[in-house]
């Protein structure tokens, strides 16, 4: 019976061990894949244990908990459950949270996270019987993604003739890049816009948002991005130009 004690000491002290200095390394924001599948066994190994133990030595936690002559519930039980739910419902509230934080000034600097995988919506308006088939690949710069898209076709003095694509100010779910089908039937030369119309909202304006109000947002930016199409010829285009454009690349292949 001894040597279980022994064996079983041992094998807590390890865990304890492992499980302590994994758990610094993640307070340290160092969280390998390693370092957490180590915590994780560890902690696993601990628990098993813990619930052993409980058991085995049940009639000594009563003893703790209550009073053998009469009955009573003992102080440090009281004392014990109000620690332990004072600072679970302060972890729950993330009053905590600075505490728990406050290893990420010892953590080293993190490179650039390498660039997600770009995903489109593809959208389609042929209405228009005549004009040249044409498809429209957009994808939107980091600003641009929470904007209102539209896609419009101008004469060389800036009048817009044709509206190619709108976004739906309504749309649910997250912004995404573009591929466009659709037709132009205006004869070249002409400007192909692309614009981008961004609501930058207030802190009042969140809230409101958040309670499921309709805002009109006050501030509103937009940026565009023009090009002169001079031909229609079947190919691909650059339509990316300059600074200050919604656009980190675009392309516009004419069927």
């Amino acid at each position: 019976m001894k040597k279980n004690k022994n064996l079983i000491s041992l094998i807590v002290a390890g865990a304890f061990l492992f499980l302590s200095i994994s758990g610094i390394l993640m307070w340290l924001k160092q969280k390998s894949h390693q370092v957490e599948m180590t915590h994780t066994i560890f902690g696993l190994l601990f628990l098993s244990i813990a619930i052993f133990h409980i058991v085995n030595n049940w009639g000594s936690l009563k003893a703790y908990s209550k009073d053998k002559n009469t009955g009573s519930i003992k102080k440090e039980l009281i004392i014990s459950s109000l620690i332990t739910i004072v600072i679970l419902v302060l972890a729950f509230t993330e009053v905590l949270e600075p505490v728990a934080e406050f290893g990420r000034r010892f953590a080293k600097p993190q490179g650039p996270r390498p660039a997600a995988g770009i995903s489109f919506n593809e959208a389609t308006t042929l209405d228009s019987t005549n004009g040249q088939a044409v498809t429209l690949v957009l994808q939107k710069t980091e600003e641009a993604m929470s904007g209102q898209l539209t896609v419009e076709v101008a004469d060389t003095t800036g009048k817009i003739l044709e509206t190619l694509y709108a976004s739906n100010a309504e749309q649910k779910g997250p912004a995404s890049n573009l591929i466009l089908n659709s037709k132009i039937s205006t004869a070249v030369p002409f400007k192909l816009i692309v614009k981008s119309t961004i609501a930058q909202l207030s802190e009042e304006e969140e809230e409101e948002a958040r309670e499921g109000k309709k805002v009109e947002p006050k501030n509103v930016k937009t940026i565009s991005q023009e090009v002169l199409i001079s031909s229609l010829t079947p190919g691909f285009q650059n339509i990316v130009s300059g600074e200050n454009t919604p656009l980190k690349r675009g392309i516009l292949e004419v069927k």
